[in-house]
């Protein structure tokens, strides 16, 4: 070996002679028992090995990586394919520092339709289960989903209540009946059989099978003018327009009319953009985006592998093919592992030439596009943050930046917020939200001690990275609040602080003063400042999610105090009571027959209702 001091060496070889030659996973660590990459062999002694006998063959950043390694651990399993998956989800969960990362932690939401009830409804979901329920999607955009159960909704009468439906009348009919959009089984009107035709029906139209569904229509329209049920047949009629008016916009992009994902990316030096087109039935249904990152210079088919495995293992839904730029070496076993998966065959091909090849080209130039888009958004946010980092005289790059804001009426409902942005863009999964529990009446000064102090023991108590500045929104009083916790933390070294205040009027603009530690004089900006700017965004942010979380809060107690207070008035009553009128001013408007008319709500119910509500 040629890496290290000689005691590293006799330790690393040592190391490996102990390798089993079974299939696993091995995890290199250094000095500080950091992980610095993860990765899978059929045989663990033999690909271990190969790293330090075959050194200058290898890659520049593998070299680099070898030289930091202190400790090697390793994880076997029976077979490579269950070393595949075990790596994927080891490298998910502590995301080594020499690995290809797959950075975008997006769910797309999915349309469950609940199969698995007596009268199925639709419900817009971000991660599939194995629950018997029926999954499409993904759907790239949330008003994408919205559009589609909409249609539905119009076309199709199923129902949009969300109750457990066992056949047994829970209600009256609602509006959707009488308007003709819904058969009202929660009322007892429909039978499961006749209520499963339309789910059918739904079924086909979200699979995009939509020649079968125009078929099946048109013979229920025939079979209803034969029957003389010329109502029943216009309605079938209006259908089955509405059916095709989506036909005609949908295009074909696969005449194999075969489920398929086309793969490709574009990278430079560190980081790649991998792009998948997503069709089904040949029909293009969208498109996903999403970053990969690595500490240095990526290799291009370990880039496409470890996008494969990351990928894929969050994913349920598998097509039948998968279109790749280029081979990978672990392509059978990718491919017997998603085969596995999904139960039916799944093919990893890599097109030459055709239609498939310009499929590659086409997913190719919107990585490319993409790519161009990111790093002329990341030119723009790393020069705000150096104008923020010089003009605040920050110790740390604020790389990563958390802000904090509270809001509470009176005292009421406390809540505080902290949002999260790195490199200049927030970071939304990474936001939270705290319900105040230890401090009573106004007291914003001790809300953020509690609020700062909860979020940074936890970092502290689980090792986990620091932000590199916190920006509050207040004055000097909340400054000096966030410098109490900081110090008492012993993290004044560690992180930058700053608050950000409306200041005076000029030119009939609100001219914002920045307070740092130490210092009595605030820091102004200039009116277009890049950097104050993303002080306000951040600000901004904190101030709109405190205050949602405080509204959500405030709406809950004002609709179920008053009904908590009654006798025989649990929360499945209450909610039932909700779900019916829709709001407690409504409740208060109803007549005691309206309110007798819920399951369970008898004529004595109905009248401490009417007492409580007045």
């Amino acid at each position: 070996m040629t890496y290290g001091r000689f005691p590293l060496e006799k330790k690393i070889k040592d190391i490996i002679e102990n390798i089993p030659k079974l299939p696993g996973i091995y995890i290199m660590k250094d000095r500080r028992s950091e992980i610095l990459y993860i990765g899978k062999a059929k045989v663990l002694r033999n690909r271990v090995r190969s790293y330090f006998q075959n050194s200058r063959g290898l890659h520049p950043r593998t070299r680099m990586f070898l030289g930091k390694v202190d400790d090697i651990k390793f994880l076997t399993t029976k077979t490579e394919a269950e070393a595949l998956i075990l790596e994927s989800n080891f490298i998910k969960k502590h995301q080594p520092k020499y690995n290809v990362l797959l950075k975008d932690d997006k769910h797309y939401p999915y349309l469950r339709l609940t199969t698995q009830e007596k009268y199925p409804r639709l419900e817009v979901v971000r991660r599939v289960k194995k629950d018997k329920a029926t999954y499409f999607g993904p759907y790239t955009m949330v008003k994408e989903v919205r559009e589609t159960i909409r249609l539905i909704y119009k076309i199709f009468p199923l129902r949009q209540s969300k109750d457990k439906l066992d056949g047994n009348p829970l209600r009256r009919p609602c509006l959707n009946h009488q308007m003709g959009r819904c058969l009202a089984p929660c009322a007892g009107l429909v039978s499961s059989e006749k209520y499963s035709q339309v789910v059918d029906d739904v079924s086909l139209f979200l699979k995009g099978k939509n020649t079968t569904l125009l078929k099946s229509l048109k013979e229920q329209m025939q079979s209803a003018s034969v029957e003389t049920r010329y109502e029943e047949a216009a309605v079938l009629r209006d259908k089955i327009a509405a059916v095709q008016t989506v036909l005609d916009k949908q295009k074909i992009i696969s005449t194999s009319l075969e489920d398929q994902d086309v793969i490709a990316y574009c990278s430079e030096k560190d980081q790649a953009m991998a792009q998948v087109l997503i069709i089904r039935s040949g029909k293009m249904l969208g498109e996903k985006i999403f970053k990969l990152k690595s500490f240095n210079e990526m290799e291009e088919d370990e880039t496409l592998s470890s996008f494969l495995k990351q990928y894929y293992s969050e994913e349920t839904l598998l097509p039948a093919e998968i279109l790749l730029p280029h081979p990978v070496e672990d392509t059978d076993l990718i491919a017997n592992w998603l085969s596995e998966k999904k139960g039916t065959r799944v093919r990893l091909e890599v097109p030459v030439i055709g239609k498939k090849r310009d499929l590659i080209k086409m997913a190719e130039e919107n990585a490319r596009f993409s790519m161009r888009m990111e790093r002329d958004k990341g030119e723009v946010g790393t020069r705000s943050l150096e104008e923020l980092q010089t003009s605040l005289g920050l110790k740390h790059f604020p790389e990563v930046i958390e802000g904090f804001d509270l809001s509470n009426i009176s005292g009421e409902h406390a809540v505080g917020s902290m949002v999260v942005f790195e490199n200049a863009f927030a970071e939304k999964s990474k936001y939270r939200r705290y319900k105040i529990a230890t401090v009573k009446g106004i007291d914003d000064y001790a809300m953020l001690r509690e609020v700062m102090t909860r979020r940074y023991s936890r970092l502290l108590d689980e090792d986990a990275p620091l932000p590199n500045l916190i920006l509050i929104d207040g004055g000097k009083g909340h400054l000096n609040a966030g410098h109490e916790v900081l110090e008492a933390l012993d993290l004044m070294d560690r992180v930058d602080l700053a608050c950000i205040a409306k200041g005076k009027f000029r030119n009939n603009l609100a001219t914002d003063e920045v307070y740092l530690p130490d210092q009595k004089i605030p820091v102004l900006f200039h009116e277009n400042s890049p950097s104050r700017f993303l002080m306000q965004r951040i600000r901004d942010e904190a101030h709109r999610f405190a205050i949602s979380y405080h509204r959500k809060l405030r709406s809950k107690t004002t609709l179920e105090s008053p009904l908590e207070s009654i006798p025989g008035i649990g929360k499945k009553r209450r909610l039932m009571l909700l779900k019916q009128f829709g709001s407690l001013e409504n409740i208060q408007k109803a007549s005691l027959e309206d309110l007798m008319a819920i399951p369970g709500i008898t004529q004595q119910l109905a009248e401490k209702i009417h007492k409580a509500t007045p």
